[in-house]
């Protein structure tokens, strides 16, 4: 990891939003995007999060990462009609500062129901009663929550989906294991179950290749991200 030149380029304001799309197979057309944070130098370099993340943390910038996020992604689509997510991490859920200022920026935005935001299942099931919490402030502002990378640690996932979520984000081994592994057999096809009857939207995520993509759409799941349809990329990209 080249940290030293990391280190050298950092500055919040040089971190900004890259989309990956996340697909409706039923109409092979882009139903929402995910914005994803990129560190990007004056030399054009691009780092992921796992590259400049700990300076984020170490200068206390977490938050602002958070809204600076929010206030790119909602710039960019303030007049594209076309839903989208950022991601929360725990420390966030538990900012009032970070809420009442989505809150704030949602007021005036054109149909707010269209933002989301992501929080990772290991992070709910950790902390659910500041996930809830969360949930029961900014509903009202019509901003939407996704848990992401279910199934990658344990936990009741049913605590979640008595939540009133958006959407579930499903982690990718699940798919790859559909066929080899009865447990993760029986687990994906009890939380397609639950997910249907509570009109909650399931996503495939990592999805790299046709291989997997065949096996999603032999499944009751309706969206899919990944590779298969486009890297994260600084400008959305039509399907």
């Amino acid at each position: 990891m080249p940290i030293r030149e990391v280190t050298e380029n950092f500055s919040i304001e040089s971190i900004v939003p890259y989309f990956q799309p996340i697909v409706d197979l039923e109409n092979v057309r882009v139903w929402r995007y995910e914005c994803l944070a990129r560190l990007v130098t004056p030399s054009d370099k691009t780092f992921l999060p796992s590259e400049f993340l700990y300076l984020i943390e170490r200068n206390n910038h977490v938050h602002q990462l958070t809204e600076t996020m929010f206030t790119q992604s909602a710039k960019y689509f303030k007049n594209v009609n076309i839903p989208w997510n950022i991601n929360l991490d725990a420390s966030d859920l538990d900012c009032e500062e970070l809420t009442n200022t989505l809150i704030m920026h949602l007021a005036n935005y054109p149909n707010p129901s269209r933002v989301s935001v992501e929080v990772s299942a290991s992070t709910a099931l950790k902390y659910p009663d500041r996930l809830k919490a969360f949930i029961d402030k900014s509903m009202h502002s019509g901003l939407g929550v996704f848990i992401d990378n279910v199934g990658k640690s344990p936990g009741n996932i049913k605590t979640l989906l008595s939540m009133p979520v958006r959407g579930i984000k499903l982690a990718g081994g699940l798919i790859r294991q559909f066929d080899t592994q009865p447990e993760v057999k029986e687990f994906l096809l009890n939380i397609c179950e639950l997910a249907q009857q509570r009109s909650i939207a399931l996503v495939a995520e990592h999805v790299e290749d046709e291989q997997t993509l065949d096996k999603v759409k032999q499944l009751p799941i309706r969206y899919a991200q990944g590779y298969v349809f486009s890297k994260p990329e600084p400008r959305p990209v039509e399907h």
